[in-house]
């Protein structure tokens, strides 16, 4: 019989649940909006509670549960250290009450970490041996899988490319540092400089789209896409910032590849092109000709994250015992 997994998708929004087998096909799923009144005990109850909805009864148990979430985590100990998502979270332990619950060994990861082991083992990395994942939306996230394996680093903060600093006196980050490459290239970064425009009259047409309001960066999008000048320039512009810290990182890890994710991939070859461009010019030798990957797992990429990591972290456990 092919094992199965509980894997769980932990957003500020919504809390996504699932059961997925070891071919990262997805057997059952639900989902619940995260709780307007979040606290470490009402998130903990309402993620045991729809973990336990897709379960399937006995006899098909799943062998493991893995939880993925947007924040600094210790996957080691269980615990979320910070979670942007929910503002109360600090050094919470969570596999820990969730296994108790639930009757299997419980893990967590970061978001990002796990998207990139997903795109490894069921996506567009399949049949690499090392992979850079950037996830790219309201901020940059990342992930690194090297010699086929989820790398985490000494402290597990490996893979935050959105703060590698690109330009030390550009815009203050939300991390505290300036210039990051997340200050520069995210959702929040392109609606930052559609208000820049906006505010040097330089864009009428974003003038007449967001007329009465603050412009994002789905407003950016649209006034390029109608012939606004301007607002095409930012978003190459954004690409090229993207390919810079992007093809730095390839340099320093040599992956097969890199696959990319996330919201941002709406803006198509208006930011791909110039990061297409801007990574292959950087990146040294033949690294120049690193392959770009968009990825093949969608909303599913958070759930499918958590899959790979817990059929890992089971893998792992059989090695030792």
């Amino acid at each position: 019989m092919t094992r199965t997994v509980l894997a769980a998708d932990f957003g500020g929004t919504h809390l996504r649940a699932a059961v997925v087998d070891e071919n990262g096909r997805v057997l059952a799923r639900d989902e619940r909006p995260t709780p307007t009144e979040a606290t470490a005990a009402s998130v903990t109850a309402e993620i045991v509670s729809l973990l336990r909805s897709v379960a399937p009864g006995p006899g098909a148990a799943p062998s493991a549960v893995c939880i993925a979430t947007a924040g600094l985590v210790d996957a080691d100990a269980g615990r979320v250290i910070l979670a942007p998502n929910i503002p109360g979270f600090r050094n919470l332990p969570l596999t820990e009450p969730v296994a108790a619950a639930l009757g299997i060994p419980a893990f967590i990861e970061n978001d990002a970490s796990a998207a990139a082991l997903g795109e490894f083992r069921f996506g567009a990395g399949r049949g690499l041996r090392h992979l850079l994942h950037a996830t790219l939306g309201t901020g940059i996230g990342g992930g690194l899988v090297i010699d086929r394996r989820l790398y985490r680093g000494a402290k597990g903060l490996a893979g935050e490319i959105g703060h590698i600093v690109i330009d030390p006196s550009g815009p203050r980050c939300n991390c505290g540092s300036r210039g990051c490459l997340e200050a520069l290239v995210s959702g929040v970064a392109f609606a930052q400089r559609a208000r820049r425009l906006l505010a040097k009259g330089k864009s009428p047409r974003l003038a007449v789209i967001a007329a009465g309001r603050e412009p994002n960066g789905r407003d950016l999008l649209v006034a390029a896409r109608e012939g606004d000048t301007a607002a095409e320039a930012e978003i190459r512009n954004g690409g090229h910032v993207l390919g810079l810290g992007l093809g730095s990182l390839v340099n320093v890890l040599n992956p097969d590849a890199v696959t990319l994710s996330g919201g941002l991939l709406g803006m198509g070859e208006m930011l791909l092109g110039p990061m297409r461009d801007a990574l292959s010019s950087l990146a040294y030798g033949p690294a120049s000709g690193t392959k770009v990957l968009l990825s093949e797992l969608g909303d599913d990429a958070g759930l499918l994250g958590a899959a790979a990591v817990a059929f890992e972290r089971l893998e792992d456990a059989g090695l030792r015992s």
